[in-house]
This record gives C-alpha cells, structure tokens and sequence, in this order.
C-alpha cells in the first residue's frame, strides 16, 4: 500500500518551484568563491563525484563517437586530461554491489522527461541534477554520500520513471552487482569534457523550460547535496517497493560467470561469453540472447549482459566492435519467437564447440 500521499500537480509544481529557486540561491552564493579553487582541489572535487572502478575506465572519439574500455588506473592525469579537453573519461560507478551515484540517461532528445525527474526525486527528498550529454540527451545525477545499495539506487530510480510514465529509461548502474577481476559494469561519460563544455554540452543546466547551463559549474559541484542510503530505505518502505521488485526476482543470475540457477548452458555459449568473439559478433550476439532467453532472463538483463560481453570481443580486420543497437536489434529477434535450435551448423558456433558436448554426440555430429 502506498503511504506517500500524492501531491496535487498545482501543489507538486509550487514546491518544486521553491526548492529549485533555493537551490539556485545555494550555487549563487557558493559560486562567489570558486575562483579560490586550485587546479589540485578542482580535479579532487571532480573525482569525488565521478568515480567508481579505479582499474579501468571508459573513453570515446569525440568526432566519430566511438568508445571503448581503458584497462588503466584511474589518475590525476586522465580527469585532468577530461577537464581540458584532451580524452573523454568515462567512469564505471558499480564497485562490487555498491555505487556513490544513480544515473538516469534519456537519450531521444526531450528534455521534459528528465525536467520531471528531476523534480519529482525532489519531492523525495533527494536532490537531482541535470546534465546535458554530448550529443542531444540529457543525464539526471543523483549522488549518495557513502556508498550505497546499487539494488536500492535502481528499484528508487526505475520506481519514479514509473511513477513519470517514462519506464523505459535507462538507469545506471545497470546490474545491481558485479563480481570477480574481469567484470566491471557498464560505464557513463563524467560531464564537463573541456573541449564540449564552450557548446553548452556536458555541461550542467537549469531544470526548467529554459535549459539555461549554469554560469558556474564548479560551484554547482560544490553545493551538491548527496543522499543518504536511509532515504532510499524510506522510498522503497513508503511505496511498498521491496515486494513489487521481489516478484521480478524469480531467475538470479550471475553477471559475471552468466551462469544461471538451476541451469548450465552450452559449452559454446558459455566459451564465447567469457572470451568474446573475433568474428560473426552479431550472429554470436543472437545465439547467445536465444540461450539467455531461453533460461528465463528478461529481456533488459540480457541485454546488460550483452553490453558488457560486446568490450570482450576483438573483431578481426580492423573490423568495429558491435554496437548497443545492433545488440538491442539482435536481442529483439532472441525474442520474438521460441527459437528450438542450436546453430550448431553456423561458423561461430563450430569455432567454440567442444568434442565432447552432449548435443553434438547425441547428433552424430
């Protein structure tokens, strides 16, 4: 049952109204001394806020928007680099089941969506920011001042995208663990690259019809407000949440072995899961999604997990590695119909086969 009595809109929009103008008044006054700030405290603040992994990191070219995984520590000198415009930094905020930040990432353009949830977190006492990304979407910040249940992050999340009608979004971090050396989420582009920032992109704006970015984002740094782990306690009990996400909880699933409970999957399947592909990355990525689906995952934790199997591919040739789309356009098909068959015939499948597979012997193969 829900406890949180509902806001009429009138009375919802007047007191989100108050709550951004003191927020404003906060980063006005707080704005007035940054000019204080040295390069070292500028680049401590930065990677207080944005930071997970410190073993690896993400990048991508800003002309042609490729991007890929860094396997290099996290240094002063890659956030300094970022800050001055030198190389993207990207940053994977899921630390084994723990995260500092929750991100939500539209990406078609609207900005309205994530005005509302922007505002709407604030009506749960959590204070949310708005970024404008790299290319036409928005990013909405919400950070936690000690490390918090990334499980809880995306139940509170998910739950006020709901609550918008926006259910779709994606949410970061997008698994609720990560476990092992080889493992490591997916990771969000950290705002204010230097060489965007003059654009007004990756930059952080004002949540309100005129996307104004603010005129100081180092102050905007500095007034954030981070949320503790007991408001998201409070959430998840005044709205009955913990329940409603149990009942989504029925297959457990290993992010980092992709083994299944109660189920082994093909030698294959699991061969080219752990050790990616060089060649046929889609027609892999569709074999793969069969056998996910197969097993009872749904859709969205297939496709985290393909997301995170597409950085362990290395095509041949000079070939790109596949993309998000192409893996949401393969995982589409996965689903579509109940698919019986193996693909033991195709190329991909026999390059990862074993002699001793049960379905081969039983086959004659």
């Amino acid at each position: 049952m829900r406890l949180l009595k509902p806001l009429s809109l009138k009375q919802e929009a007047e007191d989100n109204h108050l709550l951004f103008q003191r927020a404003i008044l906060v980063i006005e006054e707080t704005g007035a001394r940054q000019y204080m700030l040295t390069t070292d405290e500028k680049i401590a603040l930065f990677g207080s806020l944005f930071s997970g992994l410190t073993n690896v990191y993400g990048t991508y070219d800003p002309n042609s928007g490729k991007h890929w995984q860094v396997k290099q520590p996290v240094t002063r000198n890659v956030l300094y680099e970022h800050l001055q415009g030198v190389a993207p930094y990207g940053f994977y905020p899921l630390i084994g089941d723990k995260t500092h930040v929750g991100i939500a990432d539209f990406d078609d353009g609207n900005p309205e969506p994530a005005i509302e949830l922007a505002l709407r977190a604030r009506h749960y006492k959590m204070a949310a920011y708005l970024e404008k990304s790299k290319s036409k979407g928005y990013h909405v910040w919400i950070f936690f001042s000690k490390a918090a249940s990334a499980r809880k992050v995306r139940i509170v999340i998910r739950h006020i995208l709901h609550e918008i009608e926006s259910p779709n979004i994606e949410v970061f971090p997008k698994q609720d663990f990560i476990s092992g050396s080889d493992s490591f989420g997916n990771f969000i582009n950290a705002p204010l690259f230097g060489k965007l920032v003059p654009e007004g992109k990756t930059v952080f704006i004002q949540p309100d019809a005129n996307l104004r970015p603010f005129s100081n984002q180092w102050a905007v740094l500095d007034s954030i407000n981070r949320v503790g782990e007991d408001t998201l306690d409070w959430i998840i009990e005044l709205n009955n949440l913990e329940k409603e996400n149990n009942k989504n909880q029925d297959n457990k699933t290993d992010f980092n072995t992709h083994n299944v409970t109660g189920y082994s999957l093909p030698v294959c399947i699991r061969r080219m899961l752990n050790e990616g592909v060089t060649f046929n990355q889609r027609v892999a990525c569709f074999r793969i999604a069969v056998h996910l689906k197969r097993v009872g995952l749904p859709y969205d934790a297939v496709i985290a997990i393909l997301t995170n199997w597409r950085f362990k591919n290395r095509p041949k040739r000079n070939k790109r590695i596949i993309t998000n789309k192409e893996i949401e356009e393969q995982v589409s098909w996965a689903f579509k119909k109940d698919y019986t068959g193996y693909g033991c015939n195709e190329r991909i499948i026999e390059s990862h086969c074993d002699p001793k597979c049960p379905i081969k012997l039983k086959d004659g193969r």
